[in-house]
C-alpha cells in the first residue's frame, strides 16, 4: 500500500552534519573491551555536555549525525563534538550540507530522509583529512567572516583551510592540549602521520593568527564597505 502524502506539510529544510571517528571501527575489531569502556566514557561526556539546545544529536556507533535549523549553532556544536572526541584520543571527519531533512520517531525508531543528509554522507567520504567541511552548496553569511575582524581567530566557528571551509576544531581553552595530543598520537601511530600533519599544518596556521577567510569572502566584503585595507601594508582591515 502506497502512503499518502501530505502535500500542505512541506518538508522542512535544515543543516545536516555527518561526522565519522576516525579509526574507531578498527579499535572495535582490534581491541573491543578497551574500546567499549572508551565510548561509555564518550557517550557520558556527550550525554551531559551542553550542545546548542537547537541542536539534534544521534549517535551510532562511530558515526554522529547533528541537525539544526541554523548554521552558526550547527557550528558550535560541531565544535564541541570535537573537544569531545579529542578528549579520547580520536579525531573526526564529516561533512556537512543543506537541504530537505524530513524524520519521524515513533515507539523507539527513528526513520530519516533527508538530501542533505546523502550529500553530507557523500562529502564525508571523499575528505582526506580530519575535518568536517561544508558543502559548496552552503551560502555562509558574510557576517560569520566579519567575526574575523572582531574577534580572536580561536572565537570563529569557521576557517578556510588548505582549498576547503571547516569547523574550528579550536577554542583558547583547549588549543595547547588538542595540538600536544595529536602531536602525542602521531608518535604512537607514526603510520598515520600525514593525517596528523595536516591537522598540525592547521594548528600551525590558527597559532600564527593567518587571516583564513577565503579571497571570494574578502572580495564581497571590499566592495560592499564592511571592511577596508590597510594603508601601510596593503591588507583587508
Amino acid at each position: 500500500m502506497t502512503p499518502e502524502i501530505d502535500e500542505t506539510n512541506a518538508v522542512p529544510l535544515k543543516y545536516v552534519a555527518f561526522c565519522d571517528v576516525l579509526g574507531f571501527s578498527h579499535a572495535v575489531e582490534t581491541e573491543f573491551d578497551a574500546t567499549i569502556l572508551l565510548y561509555k566514557t564518550f557517550q557520558a561526556r556527550l550525554t551531559d555536555w551542553p550542545f546548542p539546545k537547537k541542536v539534534d544529536v544521534a549517535v551510532y556507533s562511530d558515526s554522529i549525525l547533528l541537525v539544526c535549523d541554523e548554521l552558526a549553532p550547527l557550528l558550535y556544536a560541531v565544535q564541541s563534538l570535537w573537544f569531545a572526541t579529542l578528549q579520547n584520543d580520536w579525531l573526526i571527519r564529516g561533512g556537512i550540507a543543506y537541504g530537505k531533512y524530513w524524520e519521524d520517531r515513533s515507539n523507539g525508531n527513528l526513520f530519516v530522509v533527508s538530501d542533505a543528509l546523502v550529500r553530507a554522507v557523500r562529502l564525508e567520504s571523499t575528505i582526506k583529512h580530519p575535518c568536517v567541511a561544508l558543502s559548496p552548496e552552503i551560502d555562509i553569511p558574510l557576517s560569520i567572516w566579519f567575526a574575523r575582524f572582531e574577534h580572536e581567530l580561536f572565537d570563529m566557528p569557521l576557517l578556510h583551510h588548505d582549498g576547503q571551509n571547516v569547523v574550528n576544531p579550536f577554542n583558547k581553552f583547549w588549543f595547547v592540549s588538542a595540538r600536544n595530543r595529536v602531536e602525542q598520537m602521531k608518535s604512537i601511530w607514526p603510520e598515520h602521520s600525514s593525517k596528523y600533519d595536516w591537522f598540525l599544518g592547521l594548528a600551525n596556521e590558527v597559532e600564527k593568527e593567518e587571516l583564513m577567510i577565503p579571497s571570494s569572502a574578502i572580495e564581497e566584503m571590499l566592495e560592499k564597505g564592511i571592511i577596508g585595507l590597510k594603508a601601510d601594508d596593503n591588507t583587508p582591515s
